[in-house]
Parts: C-alpha cells; sequence; structure tokens
C-alpha cells in the first residue's frame, strides 16, 4: 500500500510540469512568438526590456559611424553594468556641455546644470534629429539604469549603449573641431 501512496503522490507532484513542458513543446512556435512580443522581463540576472530597445535604437540610427567600444568595456559590462552605462552618460554629457559652452548656447554655470546644456544644444539645431533623438535615448535608459532597483541587463546591451554613446560624443567632437 506505501508503494501505490507514493506512485500516487509522485504523479500527482509531477502532473503540471510535466503538462507545461509537453503544451510548450507543442505549441513551442507560439511559445516562442509570445516571448518575443514581451517588453519587460528578467530572466536570472537578464533584463530584456534594456537590450530591446538599445537594438532597436540601433536600428534606427544607422548613420552614425560605429566605433569599437574600450577594451575594458567588456568587463565592466559584465561586472557593473550599472556603473558602465553611468559613465558612458556621464562622457558624454560632458561633451554636450563642452560644446553648450564653446558654442555659446549656455553659461559658465552649465557645469552645475547639465540639463540647461542639453536643452540648448537640442534647440540650437547642431545635430540631425536622428541624433538629437539618439541623445534622448541615451539619457532615458541612463535614467533607467540609475534608479531602476532590478537593473541587470545584458552585458551585449550595455556594450551598445556604450558604444552608441561613444559614436555620438565623436559626433560632437567634429562638430566642434576638437580631437576625441
Amino acid at each position: 500500500m506505501d508503494s501505490l501512496v507514493l506512485v500516487v503522490e509522485l504523479v500527482k507532484a509531477l502532473a503540471w510540469p510535466v503538462t507545461a513542458v509537453v503544451l510548450a513543446l507543442l505549441f513551442r512556435d507560439q511559445v516562442a512568438m509570445l516571448l518575443r512580443n514581451i517588453k519587460r522581463g528578467k530572466i536570472g540576472s537578464a533584463e530584456f526590456e534594456f537590450e530591446r530597445e538599445m537594438q532597436a535604437i540601433e536600428a534606427r540610427v544607422p548613420d552614425l559611424p560605429s566605433l569599437p567600444p574600450p577594451a575594458s568595456a567588456a568587463k565592466d559590462a559584465t561586472a557593473n553594468p550599472r556603473g558602465t552605462v553611468l559613465e558612458a552618460w556621464l562622457k558624454l554629457e560632458d561633451k554636450v556641455i563642452d560644446l553648450a559652452m564653446e558654442r555659446g548656447l549656455t553659461n559658465a554655470t552649465a557645469r552645475r546644470y547639465a540639463p540647461a546644456s542639453l536643452q540648448a544644444v537640442r534647440k540650437s539645431g547642431l545635430l540631425p534629429e536622428a541624433h538629437l533623438s539618439l541623445l534622448s535615448e541615451l539619457q532615458e535608459l541612463r535614467n533607467r539604469a540609475a534608479h531602476d532597483p532590478d537593473f541587470s541587463p545584458d552585458p551585449d546591451a550595455v556594450l551598445s549603449y556604450v558604444r552608441l554613446a561613444a559614436d555620438l560624443e565623436h559626433q560632437l567632437n567634429q562638430i566642434s573641431g576638437t580631437k576625441a
């Protein structure tokens, strides 16, 4: 009788997991399509909303010349994705402030209030619309990195962020006539 109870309990314990696996296998194409449409989520330590947004941004700015990310960026993106994104943004933000001050778009207090410089460069017409959009999107993703307690994206998405920020910084250097 004990072995019969054991078999019944085992069947009860495995019924739903086995059913879920069978259904996933039967409808794997539909499940894959549904997973591609998920806007936000986390599997283990990977956040795929940030990754999807980086892919979308990269697709929208194909005319931006691409520079290789720094050699240490891959290690940093894995060890400290939040810090890597914030560091890339701060470098870009500093370049925007430099450009705004150089062109007389803002005053000397810009170092203490970066949003004024960002807004002045946006309004100046120095950058094409696609690059202004990129600047805004990178700022939004930086804000998510800074404020989302669950921020832990795929390292490749972080590297994409670093590369795009460096590419935009390079464009700003070309506008100002300085070397990167």
